[in-house]
């Protein structure tokens, strides 16, 4: 081409431009094939390939990885290889996906019935069709729900709990009374930081935020230990009446005021959870491990409802801080040795492995429904410390095996019943002779030395499989001392977190039989879920309460129990609080590090 004719191309060119800047409709064309050269040249292209759509309220966990999105809408991956369809389920994940939704239809099932009888109200009363108050009056059966519907994929429940916890005035409660630290931390606070994380939703950590300023004055007490409540209003201090402080409540807050102050770069929240930490570190007991249920005794050793979540954050608290954390290990791995060592008992007869209170040396026998956390704590600190610090191999064994003979247990006080559901306490037969003579320890010493001389048993008492003795009451080594069932969910949590960290899947059978038998004999049959007692009975009497737990923990982890989802809570990138409110790991900031002296 000529001078002269590109000169005249560009008198043309020149002259179409003049006109598109003058001419409306001219410039409105030109506007949008601009924009069709760049959707179609530009963005399939190499790195300008935009990202996969949103999930919206879902959480936002990776793809799994055995298969990557299943289709492709962007058109060309850049010259990648074309994104791969997951193999067709086979007929086992077939199975557990249609076990998690007929889970998740228990979920709407409860949680409907509560909506359209009880909400804004606390909790429903399903036998008399209302609601009652008896966790502040902020709702807590929606706030404790949240991360579930999420799990779930329940969308539109979820789309109405936002509407609630936005209107939520949390410096009023139900009949003007306190909050109490350790149930507010657990379920509200706990749920809000939970929802935050799955959703970046900003009305959650403003509402944490906002209920942990609430909460931090009940730390203005002469030792710094956290009081039983707190008025929201005025941060007036509100102590139990008759009682001292639980063990529990000096130790079940760090996970939430921890995330709280990562997120809001609050430091006050992160000090006061230090401070806790360092006196339990302080007054750990150099020969069994542990503190006494209530605090500053050391005589009255026991994990169930007055101390479990306190031992259960140490090792949650080390992985929710990448591991980063010593002290709270060595902490950990001193609890579980004295643990091991204390409290680990075994039945005459049927060798049943239980953890009990130890009163001045002397055990007492029972079993608390709530001491069934226990399992899944120790299962979890065996996968998890493996190769730390102070952590054998010796150890993880004696942890896997303590960790699954407990959860038989907790399992068989479920099978063994007519109902399949498992009492609120047991008590199990002491030894004929001596009661310390069903020490766990000595009978693995004992068979140590045996396999040494070629005894043939694999794995120690305790932990052998038996059978169940269902309906029957001979034999059972243990009577039932609280016969009620209040949907909890200390077992199934411990049968979930054994099939998680095990990989095997009789733990995850067996938290099926137990959803089974609550749909058979604790479902209302016009609308949510009821306690029941007399479970030594075909059919046990129904109570008239449907705790918030079962909506926020039972329900979960039996549905993360049986979706085929395998990551869709991993444990090496998240921790649940004692309210089965999932928060992530933390990566501390190099700031934080500093300031809060991890690691150092």
């Amino acid at each position: 081409m000529s001078w002269r004719d590109m000169d005249s191309q560009n008198g043309i060119l020149q002259n179409v431009i003049t006109r598109l800047r003058t001419t409306p409709r001219l410039r409105l064309l030109a506007m949008l094939v601009g924009f069709g050269f760049l959707f179609t040249v530009v963005l399939p292209s190499g790195n300008h390939r935009p990202p996969p759509p949103h999930w919206g309220p879902h959480p936002p966990f990776p793809p799994e990885e055995d298969g990557g999105w299943e289709f492709d809408q962007w058109g060309a991956s850049g010259g990648k290889d074309p994104v791969q369809r997951p193999p067709p389920p086979t007929a086992d994940e077939q199975l557990w996906t249609k076990r998690a939704e007929e889970v998740k239809a228990e979920f709407l099932y409860a949680y409907h019935a509560y909506e359209a009888r009880a909400f804004p109200r606390d909790e429903l009363k399903p036998g008399s069709k209302t609601g009652v108050d008896n966790y502040n009056g902020w709702g807590v059966s929606v706030v404790d729900s949240i991360d579930t519907m999420l799990l779930m994929g329940c969308t539109e429940e979820y789309e109405r709990a936002v509407s609630h916890v936005a209107q939520v005035d949390l410096t009023k409660t139900a009949r003007d009374q306190p909050i109490p630290f350790f149930e507010t931390t657990i379920r509200y606070l706990g749920g809000f930081l939970s929802a935050y994380a799955l959703t970046k939703e900003p009305i959650f950590l403003s509402k944490a935020d906002e209920l942990g300023q609430e909460l931090l004055p009940a730390f203005e007490t002469p030792t710094g230990i956290p009081v039983f409540a707190v008025d929201p209003k005025t941060g007036a201090l509100a102590p139990r009446q008759g009682k001292d402080t639980l063990l529990a409540e000096i130790g079940t807050f760090q996970l939430e005021f921890r995330q709280l102050a990562h997120w809001t770069g609050r430091a006050a929240y992160h000090d006061r959870s230090d401070q806790m930490f360092k006196l339990l570190d302080r007054t750990q007991n150099g020969t069994t491990g542990l503190w006494g249920t209530v605090w500053d005794t050391a005589n009255d050793l026991a994990v169930g409802g007055t101390a479990d979540s306190a031992y259960e954050y140490i090792i949650k608290a080390f992985l929710q801080g990448g591991k980063t954390e010593p002290k709270l290990r060595d902490m950990f791995i001193n609890v579980v040795e004295g643990i091991i060592k204390n409290l680990l008992y075994i039945s005459p007869t049927r060798h049943l492995l239980y953890v009990t209170d130890v009163k001045y040396g002397r055990p007492s026998g029972k079993l608390e429904h709530l001491s069934c956390f226990l399992p899944g704590a120790i299962a979890l600190g065996a996968k998890y410390l493996d190769g730390e610090p102070g952590f054998s191999r010796e150890m993880k064994q004696m942890w896997f095996w303590a960790a699954k003979g407990l959860g038989r247990t907790c399992w068989m006080t479920y099978v063994d019943h007519a109902s399949g559901l498992g009492p609120d306490e047991v008590m199990f037969k002491a030894w004929p002779k001596e009661p310390t003579d069903g020490l766990w320890i000595k009978h693995v010493e004992r068979w140590r030395q045996q396999s040494g001389r070629g005894g043939s048993d694999a794995v120690p008492p305790g932990v052998k499989e038996g059978k169940p003795l269902r309906g029957s009451f001979e034999g059972k080594d243990y009577s039932i001392r609280l016969n009620s069932y209040q949907l909890r969910p200390e077992t199934v949590e411990s049968l979930y977190l054994l099939y998680k960290t095990t990989g095997d899947a009789v733990w995850r059978d067996r938290v099926w039989e137990i959803f089974e038998a609550i749909r058979k004999h604790c479902k209302a049959e016009e609308g949510g879920y009821h306690s029941v007692w007399g479970v030594e009975r075909e059919e046990p009497n129904q109570s008239d309460d449907m705790p918030s737990w079962f909506l926020a923990e039972t329900l979960k982890y039996m549905y993360l129990a049986a979706s085929p989802k395998k990551d869709l809570v991993r444990l090496d990138e998240w921790v649940f609080n004692t309210e089965a409110h999932p928060l992530p790991m933390i990566r501390w900031r190099d700031w934080e590090k500093k300031r809060y002296g991890i690691g150092a």
